[in-house]
């Protein structure tokens, strides 16, 4: 199993400017340990190319893999379709294996916004394609893929190899086909960590984790415990 610590547990000392990005990179592999970062795309403080690049060498320098962007709301049909682009150029720039998203919220006429997110996953796809980045998508409550089941459908209707789900480290055994290769499983503290070191026993896994008082010590106790 590998460990990629998500930005989000840190979201309160980089918006207060008490923390950098660098430094929250720097400060993964060095009190961390951990294998990977996955980096929001609202966390950066610029967008430049010799700043991602930067971000991304500082990561490899320091031996850990710049392993994902987030940037949740992609697949929205009322989204921004620029957004796309951005996220697409911020994760080719950082060298992202993957670029994490979420589906959008049913809308008022559901079936009306599942056509339509098949239509802007369409896009998506031919875009992180040219740049060479699988997209994940996690499920979320309150959305038009509430599980695993409904996002299959979602991805299935888009028809591309380049958008994959990333489900629960929890997710049980029967959900799991014989030809599912998952790139990553998404866990959070709260998970049990022996569940969580058996289902993602060969994968990677993104550690989430809402924004904490201590954030330092809720990810360190995290990582200690699926590495137990």
């Amino acid at each position: 199993m590998r460990i990629a610590v998500s930005s989000s547990t840190f979201r309160r000392p980089l918006e207060a400017g008490e923390l950098t990005q660098l430094e929250w990179v720097e400060r993964c592999a060095s009190e961390l340990g951990v294998d990977g970062v996955v980096a929001a795309v609202s966390d950066f403080p610029r967008f430049d190319d010799e700043y991602v690049a930067q971000l991304r060498k500082v990561a490899i320098d320091l031996g850990i893999v710049p392993f994902g962007i987030d940037a949740p709301g992609l697949l929205d049909p009322a989204g921004d379709p620029v957004a796309i682009e951005h996220a697409v150029a911020v994760a080719r720039g950082f060298g992202a294996a993957v670029l994490r998203t979420t589906p959008p919220v049913p809308g008022e006429v559901p079936p009306a916004t599942f056509i339509e997110t098949v239509r802007v996953a369409k896009v998506l796809s031919r875009a992180v394609k040219a740049a060479n980045v699988t997209v994940v998508v996690t499920t979320a409550p309150g959305s038009i893929a509430e599980d695993l089941g409904a996002l299959r459908r979602l991805l299935k209707d888009a028809d591309s190899a380049w958008l994959r789900p990333c489900p629960t480290a929890l997710l049980e055994p029967a959900q799991i086909g014989a030809k599912d290769r998952f790139p990553a499983f998404v866990a959070t503290p709260a998970d049990d960590p022996a569940a969580v070191a058996e289902r993602a026993a060969r994968a990677w896994v993104i550690l989430d984790a809402p924004a904490a008082e201590r954030p330092w010590d809720v990810v360190r106790d995290a990582i200690a415990a699926l590495r137990h």
